[in-house]
């Protein structure tokens, strides 16, 4: 069944009749009406599924219109405001669970700590696990709210789910309608948009207990108001608390590390001043930092939205949303230590707060559907994060402690943070027009614009301690206790004119084909570097060609307040991704399709100056797909799919330099992934409904990376640990290597059976997700340091009684309480930081949700 992507203005769709009755409506008290009809046994969605004994329909906008998804000639996920319900889905962590095509890590290196809004998201396989850096390789997956893009290049926005339509997730390439960044696929957050046809509100309130943690809390609520027989408002809030689980410890680490009873000895801080491990010489205590469930997470929000019928042929809707999330501690913890706990030294906080405003304006002129989407976002995130780690691997490594007294002779403290500042900002506007999707030949063509800046702030800290802070001829000029300073401006700017047509070329047999023409430009400007007074053996100590205390040249001024401009790079690209499409549809419950595509992320400039460093280019991923959708037995069963094998040409991959750890991105080589996902639902019977998904994916390298771009064989290239563990021999991921962070075999499995009892709505359900074991990394030095990420099962369990828009919901999440590794990692390279931390998902949660909707 074939919709219109505008549908007609309510005043078309309603008798006089209706219309009078609104208007009256309007001038009473809009809540004691609603409750009224609630009372009078409004029918749930449920319930009307559940009567006929099928499958609803599920309406997604994949191909920027509305379709049933049964439909649409892509391999598609979308969980519905039901489903999101159902399952508890509140975040990104929640949906990713769901998306058996999709993976995803946590925060890691350079100060990371796994908090929440730091995820870096994958779909297909399509992952090297080298990027995530802020002035590297832009996402492979893009993100949408409603119309408008919404990637960032430091971590996948975490918008809070509640009120959501649906969150679609368009697996493989998307190069044609979505550009840039869409290069594996795209993941859409759908809001429910204001109803003029009538009064509708709600809100939950659940309280829920971690094992091992402490009490959490979530407060949402929505209504919906009509202002006009032609316009109404819908506002939506949400407050949410996660309680910690992770434990800050006097603990004793794994050997190697210097943690013995919560205090860390350095080395050479030690030897340099004759001291034997005592706090006063070169060493440090987390007595200050010892806390339990200390991992807390704070999440508050609210959206709203007005919608204008301006005439039966254009619709306006202007909407803005904000949302702040700050976070304390540490969200992953160090087996050596124990289950759940670290030894950390400093303080550990975040803050990520968002912006967005958005308009979108549908109408018709002649025949032809419009929109036009444009939105402005704002996002900026700080952090404080410790990176004791690095000062002692380091220290233990290259003797860096025994060189950095004062001209006093005093010791530092040799504590050291990273204090992390943001700022982003994105405008973009897109233009499209659709021809009737009735016709035989139907087409999608427009033209987008992207401008994103971001601001990058990173100070790598010596805290002053008791008189022992860096001294100021050590310090980078203005700043003081801060021995390195990341103080970056970067620009991306996207253009694109796009098309897709439909040609019917007989009653069953259709041919699409799109094209999408890009420009992209990149410019990474500012400093980064010591002090000129450090020697450093792997950074910038200095300004380029002049040094602070010199005449200055014009290029080299002050950035930011920092020293100087020593970073000041550009690049441009232009090219094209095409989408070639052939469908065949049996009937109107069974399609068959096959489909080329493109998809591509932009390339961008090094910020490191180094001989053989120069920019990194666009790379491209090549999809070749045959899938199905179909429906059996009166729509009580449902079994959609695809196979699908790519080709990932000069994928982008960022590596830490050795020994110095600054990220460079290099086009690494080529590498396949082939692959099978299917989902099926069922009816089973009128209570009992069951749905599951999986993906099976084999993504390998095809070609040795030897660590320099354009060599593809390396048999003896020899790879050696600063620690001093036996050298591995040859390149440093051989051909054949399996991509990381996606496991092979993901999938899951929904359970729901509703019942009666008395007069109420019972139900019972059961969510098992299960994912195989994956490696962190792509290099070898870099698994055999952290090792792999093994294979877990999660059990959800839930149980409600529901009546006259009432609902009690009693829920276990992780009801065996596993410790599912999310992501593995290291705060530094990992071939000189050899201390391993574990992201766990939440330990078991026990919770309880009252909701109401009127």
């Amino acid at each position: 069944m074939k919709k219109r992507s505008i549908q007609k203005p309510l005043r078309q769709q309603l008798q006089p009749s209706a219309l009078a009755w609104r208007g009256k409506l309007l001038r009473k008290l809009p809540i004691a009406a609603a409750i009224s009809a609630a009372i009078s046994g409004v029918p749930s969605a449920y319930a009307e599924d559940t009567a006929s004994g099928g499958l609803e329909e599920v309406i997604v906008t994949a191909q920027k219109r509305s379709e049933n998804l049964q439909s649409v000639p892509l391999s598609i996920q979308s969980i519905n405001t039901e489903k999101l319900e159902q399952l508890q889905i509140a975040s990104l962590d929640d949906y990713i669970k769901f998306l058996p095509s999709v993976s995803y890590v946590r925060s890691r290196g350079q100060g990371g700590s796994g908090q929440p809004g730091s995820a870096q998201v994958y779909m297909r396989g399509v992952v090297s696990g080298g990027d995530g850096n802020h002035s590297g390789s832009q996402p492979s997956v893009g993100t949408y709210l409603d119309e408008q893009p919404v990637t960032t290049a430091s971590g996948t926005l975490d918008v809070h789910v509640y009120d959501i339509a649906r969150v679609e997730a368009l697996a493989g390439p998307q190069g044609t309608l979505y550009g840039a960044s869409s290069q594996a696929g795209t993941i859409r957050i759908i809001s429910n948009k204001p109803d003029p046809s009538g009064f509708k509100a709600g809100y939950n309130i659940s309280g829920s207990t971690v094992n091992h943690g402490g009490i959490g809390y979530e407060a949402e609520g929505f209504v919906n108001i009509p202002i006009s027989p032609i316009a109404a408002i819908r506002l939506v809030g949400w407050d949410r608390h996660d309680a910690g689980y992770i434990d800050n410890v006097a603990g004793t680490g794994a050997p190697g590390t210097g943690i013995i009873n919560g205090v860390r000895i350095y080395p050479t801080w030690n030897a340099a001043n004759g001291g034997r491990g005592t706090i006063g010489a070169g060493a440090i205590s987390n007595a200050a930092f010892v806390k339990q469930k200390y991992n807390t997470s704070d999440t508050r929000g609210g959206r709203a939205a007005l919608k204008i019928d301006l005439n039966d042929s254009w619709t306006v809707t202007p909407s803005f949303m904000g949302q702040k999330a700050t976070a304390n501690g540490f969200f992953a913890y160090d087996p050596a230590i124990g289950d759940l706990k670290v030894t950390h030294f400093s303080p550990e906080t975040s803050e990520d707060r968002f912006t967005q405003s958005a308009l979108t304006i549908e109408g018709k002129i002649s025949n032809l559907d419009v929109v036009f989407a444009g939105a402005y976002m704002s996002r900026n995130r700080e952090a404080v994060a410790d990176y004791s780690d690095y000062s002692f691997f380091y220290d233990k490594l290259f003797g860096s402690g025994s060189s950095s007294q004062d001209d006093l002779g005093k010791i530092i403290d040799p504590t050291q943070q990273v204090l992390s500042k943001g700022g982003f900002t994105k405008w973009s506007s897109e233009l499209r027009a659709s021809t009737s999707q009735d016709a035989r030949f139907r087409a999608t063509f427009g033209v987008f614009v992207q401008r994103q800046v971001q601001d990058i702030e990173e100070r790598y800290y010596l805290p002053p301690g008791t008189g022992r802070g860096l001294a100021p001829n050590r310090s980078i000029p203005g700043w003081p206790s801060t021995i390195w300073l990341t103080e970056q401006q970067r620009v991306d700017g996207d253009s694109a004119l796009f098309g897709q047509v439909t040609y019917d070329l007989t009653p069953k047999l259709a041919l699409t084909g799109g094209l999408r023409f890009y420009k992209n430009n990149n410019s990474l400007r500012g400093y980064y570097g010591f002090a000129p007074t450090i020697s450093s053996r792997t950074g910038i100590a200095r300004c380029g060609p002049a040094d602070f205390a010199l005449p200055r040249n014009p290029q080299f001024e002050p950035f930011h307040g920092a020293p100087c401009t020593n970073l000041n790079k550009t690049t441009d690209e232009n090219g094209h991704t095409p989408r070639v499409n052939l469908t065949y549809k049996f009937d109107q419950d069974h399609m068959v399709y096959a489909t080329y595509s493109e998809g591509f992320r932009p390339g961008g400039s090094n910020r490191q100056s180094l001989a053989g460093v120069g920019p990194y280019k666009a790379d491209f991923l090549k999809n070749y797909e045959l899938g199905w959708k179909t429906q059996w037995a009166e729509h009580r069963l449902r079994f959609n799919g695809a196979v699908f094998l790519e080709d990932w040409k000069d994928f982008q991959f960022s590596f830490l330099t050795n020994p110095g750890s600054l990220t460079v991105i290099d086009n690494a080589g080529q590498a396949r992934i082939k692959g099978l996902e299917a989902n099926i639902e069922w009816s089973a019977t009128s209570a009992l409904t069951l749905i599951g998904s999986f993906a099976l994916l084999d993504p390998k390298l095809t070609q040795d990376y030897c660590g320099t771009q354009g060599v593809t064989s390396c048999p003896n290239l020899v790879t050696t640990f600063a620690d001093g563990g036996a050298p591995l021999r040859g390149p440093l991921a051989p051909a054949g290597t399996t991509l990381p962070v996606t496991p092979k075999f993901k999938a899951n499995l929904v359970a729901r059976y509703g019942f009666g009892l008395r007069d109420w709505e019972g139900n019972a359900q059961a969510a098992l997700v299960y994912q195989g074991a994956s490696s962190p990394a792509l290099r070898t030095a870099d698994r055999v340091r952290l090792g792999e990420q093994a294979a877990y099962s999660l059990i959800d369990l839930s149980a409600g009684l529901a009546r006259n828009g009432m609902a009690f919901d009693l829920f276990v999440s992780n009801a065996l309480d596993k410790r599912a590794e999310l992501t593995r990692f290291a705060l530094c390279g990992v071939t000189k930081c050899g201390q391993t931390y574990i992201v766990p998902a939440q330990p078991r949660s026990i919770g309880l949700k009252f909701s109401q909707k009127f």
